[in-house]
């Protein structure tokens, strides 16, 4: 385990097509109940199949008030606050946090608002649709329906997306940044995902069969949510532990953008991780609830993989078979089972078809012995430890190491690794682009010249156009293997590039990157794909399927590790502008916690035509001429990408680069108000006094300040009232990046700390990071 931090789990909560609530889908799983039929929901042209994981007891309305995807998980996190007592907790709602993981979030919505644009023109669509659609918009509607107000996170690894929440749900406690975390996934039934399967035609056209029949996957929806707590407060509010969670682990393929590495290696590597940090190994599992897909590619890659474990086949079964992929949310609600599998002493079985296929192959599963698909109803068996996989897209592992309520009596197999000291990991690189300005130099020439950052205007309709800042694409292109820039799109495209110039830049050996992670975060991710594959989607009622892989939010992390031979943690969080904090500190605990010893940062946002068209329905939100921060002109948005070099810089595994910048604290901070508000500066003021706090010093001893002011006046207006508050010492200077960047959006953090101006006075420096919906997140850094 991490330290001597125990993580127990004392509530949760789950809907999906077998159930409306946790008891009920369990009920179901242990009688091999299947909840697969017909999808009712959503349109059929271009869909190569009609079956479904649906939740029957959620009626979808023609023009439903919130989005399915809230839905679904208003129901869930309300069953895990319940079982859990958190109202008569006493846990103040500032310290209470949300990890959320989700792959499609309010894309109903945004569906809804495409098809308006392009049946009636992009004046005639509704700006109350775009307030729902980001990925992190889900997060700020949960967090004002349930009044939390502590860190929060939004996590989208495509399938593994719900584990990698939980997984980060876990270091928010364990690094106290909260008391307790409300951590899971979610995800609905929706046209673009139904379209992007069948563009790859991997849809079944029959149930799915996990193990056995293998011709495909059946989409689903739900929503799982955990309630994870020191055990020490647990146990002293007399909290009941249903679980512990032991611990995670992250790894990358670096294989393929959409299948799974066929020798196994990253799968294998992230549950030898999460076993790892546990101090177990292969002998002490019990029970594995597999990924369980139901493709060929992936089911017989993880069967290799559990094979691997250890010598004696350990019992594995799939939910899947019974609900469906649920995307996102897969990860967290197969948790839940495996917590329930724990309290139950019970694995509910594999759902096998009755077709002759599916039969025949369970047969030989059996008959073979080589591996243990637990399948013919429930298995009553003495289960300690779990293992929860999932693997996604882009070639993104993770692994959750689940445990009974009790600590083990005798002494680990394996002795976890010591927790690193938060001093003992450093910044050693940074590299990044704002538009025009190519490189980090020509960054802090720009800043210090207040130049003015637009390079193109951008025409909406008749009579809108703003400016925007973009890079040249030739000299993204620049340096990169041509094989794979044909598969990036722009995101990818920035991200790589980037990327590269950091390797370049501070000397990054090859043997260096093999074992290194990537933590990539985005505020919209790849808007522009999704805009041209839903678009022709909803026109010819056909998908493109070279565009869908890069749909996904985490296709870019899933390129880079591919380009640059990235192996390590992986995982790509969607947090809206403060992304970029949520991230670095992601990055500084896998170190901590013995994962790796390296892990590259990259945060990267597009300012493409569709992202410059859904700000622009928010009158005055987009500036026409120029921006001037702290003056309510107007932003101008400007696509950008910065990557920074995370390393141990001490003990075994040191990096021999000297530190750029350290990170002493971190602070993360959320209001209620809901998606497209600010409130007022309170969460603000908050998460720069938890960072203060995390470095052990006062505002004064700031010598200067990164402002996150852009332009809109809305959000400039919470800052400035907040740092009033804060009481800067009159020495500390106030540097404003992004009047000469435009708004940079999660890169601005990263981007924050490559600044000549932070390192140059030899002081200590704080981040300023807040995003539209009311995440404030902020970093205090020093030489």
């Amino acid at each position: 385990m991490s330290g001597a931090m125990s993580i127990v789990i004392t509530g949760y909560g789950m809907i999906c097509a077998v159930g409306e609530d946790a008891p009920r889908v369990w009920q179901n799983l242990v009688a091999d109940r299947t909840g697969i039929g017909e999808n009712t929901i959503v349109p059929r042209p271009g869909v190569m199949s009609d079956r479904a994981g649906q939740v029957r007891s959620l009626p979808e309305p023609d023009r439903p008030l919130r989005d399915r995807s809230l839905r679904l998980g208003e129901r869930a996190l309300a069953e895990a606050l319940e079982r859990a007592g958190i109202a008569d907790s006493g846990y103040r709602t500032e310290r209470i946090g949300l990890s959320l993981g989700t792959s499609l979030g309010a894309a109903r919505q945004g569906e809804r608002f495409q098809r308006r644009w392009l049946s009636r023109g992009i004046e005639h669509t509704h700006a109350r649709e775009l307030l729902e659609y980001p990925l992190h918009a889900v997060a700020d509607s949960l967090a004002a329906q349930f009044g939390i107000e502590g860190p929060r996170l939004v996590h989208s690894n495509a399938c593994a997306a719900g584990s990698v929440a939980i997984a980060n749900g876990f270091e928010l406690v364990a690094d106290g940044l909260a008391d307790v975390v409300l951590a899971g996934g979610l995800d609905p039934l929706a046209y673009l995902s139904f379209g992007g399967f069948s563009s790859l035609g991997v849809l079944s056209a029959r149930n799915c069969a996990p193990y056995t029949r293998s011709d495909g996957i059946t989409l689903g929806e739900g929503a799982g949510f955990l309630v994870l707590e020191r055990e020490e407060t647990a146990r002293r509010r007399g909290a009941h532990v249903v679980a512990r969670l032991l611990g995670y682990g992250l790894s990358a393929d670096a294989y393929h953008p959409t299948a799974p590495d066929p020798r196994g290696r990253g799968a294998l590597e992230a549950m030898r991780q999460a076993l790892r940090m546990a101090g177990l190994d292969g002998r002490d599992v019990d029970y594995v609830n597999g990924h369980g897909t139901g493709t060929p590619a992936n089911d017989a890659g993880e069967i290799k993989t559990i094979k691997a474990l250890r010598d004696v086949p350990v019992p594995m079964s799939s939910s899947k078979s019974m609900i469906g992929h649920t995307l996102g949310a897969a990860g967290a609600i197969e948790a839940v089972v495996s917590v329930m599998t724990l309290e139950h002493q019970r694995i509910h079985p594999t759902y096998v078809p009755p077709d002759a296929t599916a039969q025949e192959s369970f047969a030989a599963l059996e008959a073979a012995g080589r591996v243990d698909v637990v399948g013919s109803g429930a298995r009553d068996l003495a289960v300690d430890v779990v293992v929860s996989n999932s693997f996604a897209f882009g070639g993104n592992n993770a692994s959750l190491a689940l445990g009974s309520p009790e600590p083990a009596a005798e002494t680990p197999a394996v002795r976890p690794p010591a927790v690193l000291p938060r001093e003992a990991v450093a910044v050693t690189g940074v590299a990044a682009l704002a538009g025009g300005a190519a490189s980090m130099a020509q960054i802090d020439r720009a800043v210090a010249q207040d130049a003015v950052p637009a390079t193109e205007r951008v025409g909406v309709w008749a009579g809108h156009d703003y400016p925007v800042s973009r890079a040249a694409t030739a000299a993204l292109r620049a340096g990169l293997n041509p094989r794979s820039v044909r598969r990036f799109d722009r995101l990818g495209l920035l991200a790589a590039h980037v990327t590269r110039q950091l390797i370049r830049d501070h000397g990054i050996e090859r043997g260096e990157l093999a074992g290194c992670g990537l933590i990539l975060a985005t505020s919209t991710g790849p808007l522009e794909t999704i805009q041209r594959f839903q678009g022709g989607l909803l026109t010819d009622g056909a998908g493109d399927s070279r565009l869908f892989p890069n749909t996904v939010m985490n296709a870019a992390a899933g390129h880079v590790c591919m380009a640059f031979g990235l192996h390590g943690p992986t995982a790509t969080i969607c947090s809206g502008w403060t992304s970029g904090v949520a991230a670095l500190h992601l990055a500084r605990q896998t170190i901590r916690n013995g994962a790796c010893s390296r892990v590259i940062v990259v945060a990267v946002d597009e300012a493409c035509d569709a992202l410059v068209a859904g700000y622009s329905r928010f009158p005055g939100f987009l500036t026409t001429d120029v921006a001037r921060p702290g003056r309510d002109t107007g932003v101008i948005l400007a696509e950008a990408a910065a990557a920074v070099l995370l390393e141990r810089t001490d003990g075994p595994g040191a990096s021999a680069r000297p530190p750029l910048v350290r990170i002493d604290g971190v602070g993360m901070a959320g209001g209620a108000q809901g998606p497209g508000r600010m409130g007022g500066p309170r969460a603000c003021l908050r998460a720069y006094r938890a960072a203060l706090d995390q470095a052990g010093i006062g505002p004064e001893d700031l010598s200067v300040v990164v402002s996150a002011a852009s332009g809109r006046g809305g959000i400039d207006a919470v800052e400035k009232q907040a740092l009033a508050e804060l009481g800067l010492g009159a020495h500390t200077r106030i540097l404003v990046p992004k009047a000469a960047t435009g708004e940079t959006q999660s890169a601005a953090p990263l981007i924050g700390l490559g600044l000549e101006a932070v390192r140059a006075g030899g002081g200590r420096a704080l981040i300023s990071g807040l995003g539209v919906g009311g995440s404030h997140q902020s970093l205090i850094v020093r030489p």
